[in-house]
């Protein structure tokens, strides 16, 4: 398979990496553990450094708070290499407005699933590109942030951010 381009963007805590194939996000890295950015080759297709550099300007608009969320329609789920039931749940995740949370089981629900509140926790785990699916929005159901990647700071700091520019609260218990 196609590895894809990667390039990076900035975040007010350092570079992260980001990742695209056929135009379309795969994946997302927050710092501080980001591989290097590859400059690709003259083989490298255009509609991927267009896609590219459309992806670091929409990354870094998030941290700078001038856009929040995405839509199915601006994100191609087919690409992500994700199974029926993580499309289901990213796609019900999309739904999430910045600065709210939901709960796993809350999730699970919206995404059809009604019992599957753990499965949506290993969904979380895999998402390949955080902030545009915005796991961080998924809480526990006592309220506690709960894990995230390798650095849990980057949930609370991710929340704090949306909340300072879109101004909400918390969507369930």
């Amino acid at each position: 398979m196609d590895a894809g381009l990667t390039g990076r963007f900035r975040t007010p805590w350092g570079e992260g990496g980001i990742t695209v194939r056929h135009g379309h996000l795969v994946g997302v890295e927050l710092p501080p553990a980001v591989p290097g950015a590859e400059a690709g080759g003259p083989d490298v297709d255009l509609i991927d450094r267009r896609a590219l550099g459309r992806w670091a300007d929409e990354l870094e608009a998030y941290f700078r708070g001038e856009r929040l969320a995405w839509t199915e329609a601006d994100l191609s789920l087919d690409e992500l290499d994700a199974g029926t039931f993580q499309r289901a749940v990213y796609s019900a995740l999309l739904t999430v407005s910045p600065g709210m949370t939901v709960s796993y089981g809350t999730l699970a629900e919206m995404a059809g699933y009604p019992r599957a509140a753990r499965a949506v926790g290993n969904a979380m785990a895999a998402n390949p590109v955080p902030i545009v699916i915005p796991c961080h929005r998924v809480i526990r159901s006592d309220g506690n942030l709960g894990d995230y990647g390798t650095d849990p700071t980057w949930k609370e700091r991710l929340l704090e951010h949306e909340r300072r520019f879109a101004g909400q609260g918390r969507r369930d218990g």
